[in-house]
């Protein structure tokens, strides 16, 4: 089976995740999204792209935890290196991407969401998005601070991030982090009218004008230094981050 869902319209393409009911992230699921991406970005016949996930109730939970903590050194590496740049990809992608966020999406699911160029989410009182790695015992690059404060700012980025701060639907359109909320049903109406308004432009237009507007995004990502690979395994395998990262996995487990 596979990990992703491509549905072709007339000159945009759906991508649903397809990993189990909830979309956990591992490098498996990693290494097809990069490959959807390059093909996707090298269509001709394909402009626009929205984002979304294969279930009702669920966009990604994340990193799949119940798989990731058991990595040696050297899968967790491998997987960080190829999630780094599944990343990078999304936020350099050069077409318009719409995230229609059909549940929950904390933590991986939400760096997704953020690399996409507009967010819609579906309302639902249980449903959660925001970076929570903190709270789980995950460090957080530097890079993820870079994205998320491009779209809410330094200063309140900072604080969600240390809170380790997951919001509520109707908290995170207040906060500017998803732009419009919907009924599910009428998420994905909503994100395909979204792009097809963004897609009235010429194509040069809108690579151009979507490389110019994150040029400073790009320019600070560029000039980061390269995490360090010892502090990164480091802080993986600190004992008291376990201790979280294992709560959580067993939470999930059950």
């Amino acid at each position: 089976m596979s990990l992703t869902v491509a549905t072709k319209k007339e000159d945009y393409e759906i991508l649903q995740l397809n990993r189990g009911k909830a979309n956990p992230i591992n490098n498996d699921l990693v290494t097809t999204l990069r490959s959807d991406l390059s093909r996707i970005a090298n269509s001709e016949n394909t402009r626009g792209l929205i984002l979304t996930g294969n279930t009702p109730g669920y966009f990604s939970v994340g990193l799949d935890l119940k798989e990731l903590y058991y990595y040696d050194e050297e899968k967790i590496m491998e997987f960080w290196e190829n999630w780094d740049a599944m990343v990078m990809e999304l936020i350099h992608f050069p077409k318009p991407i719409i995230a229609a966020i059909n549940g929950y999406s904390p933590a991986g699911g939400c760096v997704l969401a953020l690399a996409c160029d507009y967010r819609i989410m579906a309302a639902g009182p249980k449903f959660v998005i925001g970076l929570n790695e903190v709270a789980v015992g995950i460090a957080v690059p530097e890079y993820i601070f870079q994205l998320y404060s491009f779209w809410i700012g330094k200063r309140q980025a900072y604080h969600d991030l240390l809170r380790g701060e997951l919001f509520t639907v109707e908290a995170a359109h207040a906060r500017q982090l998803v732009d419009e909320v919907h009924e599910m049903d009428a998420l994905l109406p909503a994100a395909e009218k979204e792009l097809q308004k963004i897609l009235k432009a010429p194509d040069k237009i809108l690579i151009q004008t979507k490389k110019s507007m994150r040029q400073g995004l790009f320019d600070r990502l560029e000039q980061m230094p390269k995490p360090s690979l010892e502090a990164r395994l480091a802080a993986w395998f600190d004992p008291a981050s376990r201790v979280v990262m294992k709560r959580v996995v067993d939470s999930l487990s059950k």
